[in-house]
């Protein structure tokens, strides 16, 4: 009898799972796919999500549904965790490390074609890939032959969970309209991203209680970004090195700088170019998906010079166009656990009837001084590179602009202790045979945007699987 198998979310991480299913397992395994959205790229309020946050923009802004999901939109950036994200040798982050290293290989090949030496031995320089244009839609590398024998359920909303001695038997979807359809499986993946499997392990928790005394929910982290320093009349090279993003094979390779507090927090710094350059930025809301622009016509036409430099530069010299003129310096800074941010369900509902989710994010005092430490430190850099620059971030004040960048962890953590939600293969604690996969294993993003470190986990629960 072939294995039944049920994907719920078919985004990022349900993409690269079904496609390395289908080739594990061939027409071996029945599959069927749970997506809430189509083929279509939508934002939470176009699918009929709700979510209350009063301090962040992750799930209004960061997060879209739709087969392909969050990096059909933004693209995605290849990046994974090393020893240089645990300085302090913590044991969960061993484990993290030692299986981000065992199949960093098999998913670059897989996303890239080939296996990229990310130049990992540099000290503080790491080496990011974003996927070129055609690729990021992980999806859409499915073909019609490939995809034919699995049961796709698009417009589904996962509802309920129906569970007997600790497995899980069936989910209930539900349409928009109101339509129900139950789904039977020998196993489950969870691959829902970060904030809409927390919150569907938190209503399946409300219903059973299996997940209580895990820490379902707590610690949610992303990185704090702010603009540090703008430099003038220089090109993009610190301590030596060129951060002028390049081109491999139609993908866009960037560098950044991993940056260390005296205690040990981790986070990285990264050059923004051409940001004032209004015809640079249509091409990236162009790039972004973004359905209007907010360059004019007439500030479009008077980007023609820079427009021929770009073109120039990308097509002959394989890299991206700066202007030295100005360039600036963004900091990312992880938020280390324990904090006070949490996810949970609220009393408000979403347009399907269930409970929206509830965001507790917040920039501690503890965020602002480790930026101010790093601050600091880069600006002693910047000085000894002799580099003529502007400061944007002033701790002395309480105007600067401190976000998240939309990298949602910590709220399913992964570990072996009691109060980890998943094991180190993904599945979920005190139910047998239900699997997640999202950013929101990790404790925190450290240095990286952790979508692709995600597909490891993916890899090293296949591995083991029968």
């Amino acid at each position: 009898m072939k294995k039944k198998i049920c994907i719920i979310g078919c985004g990022t991480f349900g993409s690269y799972l079904l496609k390395r299913l289908l080739e594990k397992h061939g027409d071996g395994a029945d599959i069927t796919v749970v997506e809430i959205g189509h083929s279509k790229t939508q934002s939470e309020s176009e699918v009929g999500l709700g979510s209350i946050s009063e301090h962040s923009k992750v799930s209004t802004d960061g997060r879209y549904f739709g087969f392909g999901g969050t990096s059909a939109r933004w693209g995605g950036q290849v990046l994974f965790f090393d020893e240089r994200d645990n300085p302090e040798g913590d044991a969960t982050w061993n484990e993290i490390v030692r299986i981000n290293q065992r199949h960093k290989a098999t998913v670059l090949k897989n996303l890239l074609g080939e296996n990229v030496d990310l130049q990992e031995d540099r000290a503080n320089i790491k080496t990011g890939i974003w996927l070129k244009y055609a690729k990021r839609n992980l999806f859409k590398r499915l073909g019609k032959s490939q995809l034919a024998p699995v049961k796709m359920m698009p417009g589904q909303r996962v509802v309920d969970f129906n569970i007997i001695e600790g497995r899980l038997n069936s989910v209930v979807c539900r349409s928009r309209e109101g339509q129900t359809a139950e789904v039977a499986a020998d196993v489950f993946y969870l691959t829902a991203g970060a904030l809409e499997s927390c919150r569907l392990l938190l209503a399946l928790n409300a219903k059973t209680g299996l997940l209580d005394g895990t820490d379902l929910g707590k610690n949610f982290g992303d990185h704090i970004s702010t603009e540090l320093f703008t430099v003038h009349g220089a090109k993009p090279v610190i301590n030596g090195v060129d951060f002028t993003p390049r081109l491999r094979r139609g993908s866009l390779v960037t560098q950044r700088m991993i940056v260390q507090t005296d205690d040990g927090v981790i986070g990285f710094l990264h050059c923004v170019f051409n940001k004032d350059i209004k015809a640079f930025k249509f091409l990236k809301e162009l790039m972004f998906g973004k359905r209007s622009t907010t360059v004019t016509f007439a500030e479009f036409i008077g980007g023609v010079v820079f427009l021929f430099q770009f073109v120039f530069h990308l097509l002959f010299k394989n890299k991206l166009y700066v202007d030295e003129t100005q360039w600036s310096l963004q900091l990312d800074m992880e938020q280390p656990v324990p904090n006070k941010n949490r996810l949970a369900l609220s009393a408000e509902k979403d347009q399907y009837g269930e409970a929206a989710i509830q965001i507790d994010w917040q920039v501690s005092k503890k965020d602002l001084a480790y930026i101010a430490e790093m601050r600091k430190k880069i600006e002693h850099i910047l000085k000894s590179n002799q580099l003529e620059f502007k400061a944007l971030y002033n701790p002395a004040t309480t105007d600067n602009k401190v976000e998240d960048v939309y990298h949602p962890v910590g709220c399913t953590r992964i570990g072996h202790d009691a109060k980890a939600v998943v094991n180190y293969n993904g599945r979920v604690k005190s139910i047998n045979n239900l699997y997640h996969f999202s950013t929101g294993i990790f404790p925190s993003a450290k240095s990286i945007n952790p979508s692709a470190a995600v597909l490891c986990f993916v890899e090293e629960c296949l591995a083991g699987e029968p």
